[in-house]
């Protein structure tokens, strides 16, 4: 009875071993689908009513867009050479009266002085050739002239920018293009009228935009900023690129999955524009996604991972 009992325990023993074994294969494989699952939870981030509140977070949905790029350059305002008039007394003689300073603007043909001809002794006037700002003035009341510049009337209506076009970037300006001008607050679209070739004076090109001064608030001789528009194009998927985010190396975009929960999702990037920039894998059309304050989930992120860490 005692050797029968025995060699029916060791007879069963195989049946053991393959169901320990069993055992184990299903730990493993339940161990490793749970470490598959928190790391996904990593990529997630929830936040608690108070936290969603303060994040203040804005949201889009990613979708089909028009990618403007731009190029920036920069140079200096200046009236046209055609806008400026140095004016000479016609006769030699003496100034009998000035009626104009420097700063005043003048109408076409107003008189700026009166001149008497030592030629044929009678006076004569100093004119405006056209509307404009007196800029110089070099005469006053006895004084003997001849043929020196007695004044300078400058046009200060309509002003030239011309942008500084290097080399590296000539192939990407040309004639007609959309570009704002800008200085501190003040701005102005305009389009590039020419693009003029660079000389041995001026190692680079010039790109050429008519500036309205009706108002006079443009003052010649500033140096500006020029963004040019060298390329617009539709694109099906696209975000704001304030939802970009770098994680583990990977550039990604918060998606919403809930009312405060968000997921970071790994994307593809194409064509990059001023605002938006667009998206070739990774999302569908509709996703609703985090913009504004986007960065501070990926700052939670990274601090639930350091705790999960430890």
């Amino acid at each position: 009875m005692v050797l029968q009992n025995f060699l029916g325990r060791h007879c069963r023993l195989p049946h053991l071993v393959s169901l320990v074994i069993l055992l184990l294969l299903v730990g493993s494989l339940n161990a490793a689908d749970n470490h598959e699952k928190e790391h996904a939870d990593e990529k997630v981030v929830s936040l608690g009513e108070k936290a969603f509140s303060r994040a203040a977070l804005t949201t889009d949905l990613a979708g089909a867009q028009k990618i403007e790029q731009y190029l920036t350059l920069y140079g200096k305002l200046q009236p046209e050479p055609t806008a400026v008039s140095h004016i000479r007394a016609r006769y030699a003689g003496v100034v009998s009266r000035v009626n104009v300073h420097i700063g005043d603007t003048v109408e076409k043909g107003q008189g700026l002085a009166t001149v008497d001809s030592n030629e044929s002794l009678q006076e004569y006037q100093l004119r405006a050739p056209f509307a404009g700002m007196v800029t110089a003035k070099h005469a006053g009341p006895g004084e003997y002239v001849s043929d020196q510049v007695l004044f300078t009337v400058v046009d200060y209506s309509q002003l030239w920018v011309d942008l500084q076009v290097f080399p590296a970037r000539m192939a990407s300006v040309r004639k007609g293009q959309r570009v704002r001008v800008s200085a501190g607050e003040r701005g102005y679209a305009g389009t590039v009228r020419s693009v003029v070739p660079g000389s041995e004076n001026f190692p680079y090109a010039r790109a050429r935009v008519l500036v309205d001064n009706s108002d006079g608030l443009w003052a010649p001789g500033i140096f500006v900023e020029g963004r040019i528009e060298i390329a617009a194009r539709q694109v099906p998927l696209a975000v704001d690129i304030r939802a970009l985010q770098l994680v583990d190396g990977k550039t990604v975009v918060f998606v919403q999955r809930g009312a405060r929960r968000f997921e970071a999702v790994p994307v593809l990037l194409g064509v990059r524009g001023e605002h938006f920039v667009e998206v070739r894998s990774g999302l569908t059309s509709g996703a609703r996604y985090a913009v504004e304050n986007s960065y501070l989930l990926k700052a939670e992120l990274e601090k639930s991972s350091a705790e999960h860490t430890h």
